[in-house]
């Protein structure tokens, strides 16, 4: 199941919203909490974290790329992380 990430509701006052850089890279997993990407509002830098466990399947906006609150930027691939956690463990 796709989870998507969105960019949070901001009361910019019609300042700019931009990528900053992208702190995960498609195909990594991804644990609650983790910080996945930066986002550039003028004097600030806002980080986006993610809600859930899974794989980030993959970023529908480029760094430097504007957005608006709301917008759909990436998603993430619910994953059975316990199952990969067994076959790291196997491999140690």
């Amino acid at each position: 199941m796709a989870i998507p990430i969105r960019v949070p509701e901001f009361d910019t006052n019609e300042e700019t919203i931009k990528i900053g850089h992208w702190l995960m890279e498609s195909g990594q997993l991804v644990q609650a909490g983790d910080h996945l990407v930066e986002l550039l509002i003028p004097g600030i830098v806002y980080v986006v974290s993610a809600d859930s466990e899974g794989v980030l399947g993959g970023t529908l906006k480029k760094q430097d790329q504007h957005v608006n609150s709301g917008d759909v930027i990436a998603w993430l691939e619910s994953a059975d992380l316990s199952s990969l956690d067994h076959l790291s463990e196997d491999n140690s």
